[in-house]
This record gives C-alpha cells, sequence and structure tokens, in this order.
C-alpha cells in the first residue's frame, strides 16, 4: 500500500521542508513531496535544478488559473498555503497513486518512526490531534485558553487521509470551504483551516475519524505547558508536565517548531519567538536538536526570495490592506481577470488612482505595537484625542460610537476608498 508524506511551503522556506524531509525519510517508509505555493520570478531567482519531489503547486494542482490568482491575491501567504491544502491530498489520491497521506507543517521535525499513525488508517479514514489533552481547572498555559476557542479544538498542521470514500467527501466539503473561507477572522469565525475542522466529530463517527490523544504528537508551543520531554537511555518520550505519573509516557513523535524565528536563527544561538520555551529546560534538548538539523541542512539557500504574490506585476507592494479591499469587492461582485496585472481596468490602476498605494521602502503591514518607535508615547496622544472625543459627545454616544468603530474599522469596510459603493453597508 503507497504511502506518501507532503509539505506546502513558499519557495523561501524550500530548504526548511527539506529538513523536515530528512527527519520523514529517517522515519517513514513512504515518498515525500514539497508543494511550493509560490513561483520563481527571474534568472536570479530560478535554480539550474529542483529534486523531483518538489512541485510548484500551480502546475499540479486541479484549481483553473483565475480562481488560483483570486485565491492568491486575497490570502496573505499562510492563508493561501493553507487553503490549497485539501488539493494536494486530492492530487496526490489522484488514479489511486498512494492510499494513505499525511501532510505535516514546514516547521516540524520527526523524531521517530510515523508508522503507527499509517496503522491508524488502517481502520479509520481521518486522523487529527488535539491542540491540548489535559483539563486544568487553573489554565497553567503560556498563552491564554480563549485562543484555543479562536484558533479551533484541533492543529492542521498535522492530518493523515485515507483514500476511500469517507475521506474524498470530507475532501471535497474541505475544498468547497477553502476557496472563499480561509481567512484569520475572528469576527466570522474563522482561523484558516482549523476552525472547520472542529465539526468532524459532528459530522464523522469514531470508526471514521481517529482523534489521537497521543502526547508524543504534535508537540507545540500551545502545549508546552503540559508536555514533558524526558529521556531514556538515548530515547525520548512525553509524559505529563502538571498531571505526573497519571500521564502515559509516551515516544516523542514530532515537535512542531512553531513561532521559530528562522530569521534570527544562527549556528551559535536557539532562537524561539515564544516567551514560555525560556523556562521548560527539558525542551532544551529538541531545540538543541533541531538547531542542528539547520544547521546541516541547505536551509538558506532560498530564504533570502521574497513571496511573488506580495506584490504585483510591475514589481509594487501589494498590501494586506488591498487583499482585503479586493476580498470585499469580489464578495460584491466586482470581477477583475487578473489582481496581480497593472494595465488599464485592472485593480491596480483603481488603487493608483484612488491614491491605495504604498511607496515607502518599509513596509506597513509589518508595523506592530512591539516595534514602533515610541509606541506608547503615541498611544498617549490617541488617548488624549478619544478623550477628548469623549467629553464632546458624551458617554452614551461615545460608547455607541466605539462600538460602531469596533466593526468600522475592518479592513474589508475600507474598501469604500475604492468604490463608493462598498460603503454603504458595513461587511
Amino acid at each position: 500500500m503507497k504511502q506518501a508524506i507532503f509539505t506546502i511551503v513558499a519557495k523561501n522556506y524550500i530548504g526548511l521542508a527539506e529538513v523536515l524531509e530528512k527527519s520523514v525519510k529517517e522515519n517513514a517508509e513512504a515518498d515525500f513531496y514539497i508543494f511550493v505555493a509560490d513561483e520563481f520570478t527571474g534568472a536570479t531567482e530560478r535554480p539550474e535544478a529542483l529534486p523531483a519531489n518538489i512541485w510548484f503547486a500551480r502546475e499540479k494542482l486541479n484549481i483553473p488559473a483565475g480562481l488560483w490568482d483570486e485565491m492568491a491575491f486575497k490570502y496573505n501567504l499562510i492563508e493561501f498555503c493553507t487553503a490549497i491544502k485539501p488539493f494536494c491530498f486530492e492530487t496526490l489520491f489522484a488514479g489511486g497513486a498512494y492510499e494513505k497521506i499525511i501532510y505535516l507543517d514546514p516547521d516540524i521535525y520527526v523524531f521517530s518512526s510515523l508508522e503507527k499513525i499509517f496503522l491508524l488508517l488502517d481502520n479509520h479514514s481521518i486522523v487529527i490531534t488535539p491542540h491540548v489533552l489535559d483539563m486544568q481547572v487553573k489554565h497553567q498555559g503560556d498563552h491564554p485558553d480563549y485562543l484555543f476557542l479562536l484558533n479551533g479544538t484541533f492543529n492542521l498542521g498535522f492530518i493523515a487521509l485515507r483514500n476511500n470514500d469517507d475521506a474524498q467527501m470530507m475532501l471535497r466539503w474541505w475544498q468547497q470551504r477553502m476557496v472563499n473561507q480561509c481567512f484569520f477572522d475572528n469576527d466570522r469565525g474563522m482561523a484558516t483551516d482549523q476552525k472547520w475542522m472542529n465539526l468532524l466529530p459532528a459530522l464523522f463517527d469514531a470508526d471514521t475519524l481517529y482523534i489521537n490523544r497521543d502526547r508524543g504528537l504534535n508537540v507545540a508551543p500551545w502545549n508546552y505547558h503540559e508536555r514533558k520531554i524526558v529521556s531514556e537511555n538515548n530515547t525520548l518520550f512525553v509524559t505529563g508536565r502538571t498531571i505526573g505519573d497519571a500521564a502515559p509516557k509516551c515516544l516523542l513523535t514530532f515537535v512542531h517548531f512553531s513561532g521559530y524565528d528562522y530569521k534570527r536563527f544562527s549556528a551559535n544561538s536557539i532562537i524561539h519567538k515564544h516567551d514560555g520555551v525560556v523556562h521548560y529546560d527539558d525542551l532544551s534538548i529538541v531545540f538543541e536538536c533541531y538547531a542542528k538539523a539547520l544547521q546541516k541542512g541547505d536551509f538558506g539557500r532560498y530564504f533570502h526570495l521574497p513571496y511573488s504574490c506580495n506584490f504585483f506585476s510591475n514589481g509594487k507592494m501589494i498590501m494586506n490592506l488591498h487583499r482585503r479591499i479586493y476580498r470585499r469587492l469580489i464578495d460584491e461582485n466586482r470581477k477583475y481577470l487578473s489582481p496581480f496585472e497593472t494595465g488599464d481596468g485592472s485593480l491596480y490602476e483603481l488603487f493608483r488612482k484612488k491614491k491605495l498605494l504604498d511607496h515607502s521602502v518599509a513596509v506597513a503591514d509589518k508595523v506592530t505595537s512591539k516595534n514602533i518607535s515610541g509606541f506608547e508615547r503615541k498611544l498617549g496622544k490617541v488617548n488624549f484625542l478619544f478623550g477628548t472625543l469623549k467629553k464632546l459627545l458624551g458617554i452614551r454616544r461615545y460608547s455607541i460610537l466605539v462600538r460602531f468603530f469596533r466593526r468600522y474599522f475592518k479592513e474589508e469596510n475600507q474598501a469604500f476608498l475604492a468604490d463608493k459603493e462598498m460603503g454603504k453597508k458595513l461587511w
């Protein structure tokens, strides 16, 4: 029975995916594929040759060119890579090429055999893992537990499917939602594909859907607080951090290094942007292993390359605001043949005429409260402004205005800047 494992990346993470591939090859009898949701632009970017298992998703997936452009434009990088996931499964299943397939995020590293997952697919069609396993009356995690309500019960950095009628039905259902509803959008209850997976226990019985509670699967920042790494005879295991002996000891299968700061990575340091890692000394062994794997691999070969879908065809930067306005425009049936093009009648030309293009060197989308200079001082000025507004309006009207602003300042509602018709209702 043929088995496959795949991941999805932009071209700058091809080297990272190859680090994952090496760990997979050491722990699974399966073909491995890297789907690239990106394109090389220009001779300076394009390598002479790539391994045969690296597939450019646009060429391989059953997504029409117009729909591909629409999805690539309206979704940001993470949303887009997530949106094409079920289409990658479909491609690998086509013609019965593979019977069992595992998807892994590119920032995962495999420490032991994946065969137990493939064996589960003998009797089940779908295998998924929850973000957390322990019920804690007082939450002891490093991040607020309400984030699980925002991001979903299950982590879709891992999912395994068997090629049968149940999985095919699930794929069709999944694809349909990924075409238009794969955003990070708390107001509409979306967190890419993860929130949709909350419905699986209601849609499939336990014979079809297997919720894997093995602590050794998907060890990650969201569950470091409940999973402890122990080493015995040079073998790594996972046990309960807070419930001790009550938790079964499981072989460490794979760690999901979500949030690992690859930009700051160097041969002499192990960097991770999740502050919660610092006080878990037992995790140092897996981070050291991962750092060594990155050092040995060709991780940096493509890392500097920009994501091609971040630019219009003339090289001008696409802002997140542009993506969200476009989302609103197409939701209201304003169609553009290719949102990336810049000729007459194009989306770009509309943005240019409405002065919605950003020509500065600094990218506005990367500005946050953590990196903006003098943030506290500037926040104080904003607070003064709104304090003055409250005095002018009175607390009742000010309260109404704040509730209005909460919806009004969604980026999609700024579509009136491009088309005044969009300003007649809130989205």
